[in-house]
């Protein structure tokens, strides 16, 4: 039977319900190239740095299984490629020893073990195992499904998005209903204290009055105490109020003050600038005496205003 085309392969890979699916029509692809080839797929978790999950395609169907195998255990090399998730690494002459660690199957048929990585979102969230039989000539299984496994790269990309929005979707119910619950709860609750309290003002409740009758003592003694701060509080206010008026008298004078001894010191220049001349000889001596005579003539009925 000759390969499917890869549109083929393609449409039935859009048409994959889950991972499983997408996952038997890679197998088919491959075992139309070569019987002897096999794939396996390994769900690594990242959290736990952890190959957590086995699918391996059978003709009874799809058998899985849980594991706990480190990535640590693989040569850093290995490591690395795989990281990449851009093409196969070849374990070589390893392979054996590695397909007996991950369980793909150690036959001498088996042939040589191959590893890619799958990425999400540029994070590791798969690992696929490709066990393709030793050739002494023509093209290497692995050249050969290598579009198909690009294919499937997507395919499994596009499952695992869709997955992680379906977990979202149910996480996000789970917890808007474990809300709703625990607010008709808290509704309940509130509606039977709101009962009892009715029934303790209607002289209904035996506990309840006594409750109430704390409740109104409780809120006298802090009417009272609401008071005495409220007096204190206009006590603070009335001495802030005087403080503010002696403040702004306080600056008025303090103006007044200035200017005053602004008018003091330009009558004090004008003076020694008139005696100077008088000295210097410059002008009339009885006409600077005269001028002196205004100047402080005129700062005396100045105090006086």
């Amino acid at each position: 039977m000759a390969p499917r085309t890869l549109a083929v392969l393609s449409t039935v890979l859009a048409s994959a319900g889950n991972v499983s699916e997408a996952l038997n029509a890679l197998s088919q692809d491959i075992a139309e190239h070569d019987r002897n080839g096999n794939v396996v797929l390994f769900i690594y978790d990242a959290r736990r740095d952890l190959l957590a999950e086995r699918l391996m395609p059978a003709h009874e169907g799809m058998r899985t299984a849980q594991l706990e195998i480190a990535l640590d255990h693989l040569p850093s090399a290995i490591r690395r490629t795989i990281s990449a998730g851009k093409q196969f690494a070849d374990l070589g002459t390893e392979s054996g020893d590695y397909q007996k660690l991950l369980g793909t199957g150690a036959s001498p048929e088996a042939g040589v073990l191959l590893l890619r990585g799958l990425l999400v979102d540029g994070e590791l969230a798969g690992v696929l195992a490709l066990s393709e039989p030793k050739t002494r000539f023509g093209h290497r299984l692995s050249e050969k499904v290598a579009p198909a496994v690009d294919l499937f790269s997507l395919a499994f990309a596009r499952l695992a998005e869709r997955r992680a929005r379906e977990e979202a979707v149910r996480t996000l119910e789970e917890l808007t209903k474990a809300l709703n619950e625990e607010n008709a709860r808290a509704l309940q609750d509130l509606q039977r204290k709101l009962a009892e309290a009715r029934s303790a003002l209607n002289g209904k409740g035996g506990n309840d009055s006594i409750r109430v009758s704390q409740l109104k003592r409780a809120i006298e003694v802090a009417s009272v105490e609401a008071r005495a701060t409220a007096e204190r509080l206009s006590a603070v206010e009335e001495q802030v109020r005087v403080a503010v008026t002696k403040l702004e008298k306080a600056h008025v004078q303090l103006h007044a003050q200035g200017e005053a001894l602004q008018t003091q010191s330009n009558i004090i220049y004008r003076v020694e600038q008139a005696l100077r001349d008088a000295t210097a000889g410059r002008g009339d001596s009885r006409k600077i005496l005269e001028e002196v005579l205004q100047i402080v003539t005129s700062k005396e009925q100045a105090s006086s205003l």
